[in-house]
């Protein structure tokens, strides 16, 4: 434990922590589009399902309409939105014993020609992560891919 008796250097250092640990909720994806490995509306994903994407046969415009009507129907309510994603996050719910949502979700898109788009999507889980939470991720893409399809 850090201990000093100026009070302006304890909150300097606390300030530095906290900046440091804002960097931890960026929604990065691992996945990167190459025409070799992907296939239209065939998911893949990262190990956890925290990290998914796939290739879509339309384009930005419906690939956002898209993307909306998912996270509505994953009970996510969006926080940001841009030309290129969109960020949600889960409503919470409580339970008996323990509560559920609260996953902050990303999904951002690029355009690789007219008619298709390459999305990733990424699922941020809270600090104590493991209860009531889960990787949304896989089921956001092939949601996505299902319907592209239609």
């Amino acid at each position: 434990m850090i201990r000093s008796s100026r009070p302006a250097a304890r909150l300097l250092l606390l300030s530095a922590l906290v900046a440091l640990s804002g960097c931890a909720g960026t929604h990065v994806s691992k996945f990167e589009y190459d025409p070799r490995a992907h296939q239209v509306n065939v998911p893949a994903s990262g190990e956890g399902c925290y990290d998914a994407c796939v290739l879509l046969a339309v384009d930005a415009a419906r690939t956002r309409d898209i993307a909306g009507k998912v996270l509505a129907a994953l009970d996510a309510t969006v926080t940001e939105s841009s030309d290129s994603g969109l960020k949600a996050q889960r409503n919470r719910h409580i339970g008996v014993f323990v509560g559920s949502g609260g996953e902050v979700l990303g999904v951002t898109w690029k355009v690789v020609d007219p008619g298709r788009t390459f999305v990733t999507a990424t699922t941020k889980t809270g600090f104590v992560g493991g209860a009531g939470q889960k990787a949304w991720s896989c089921e956001v893409v092939a949601k996505m891919a299902e319907l592209a399809s239609k």
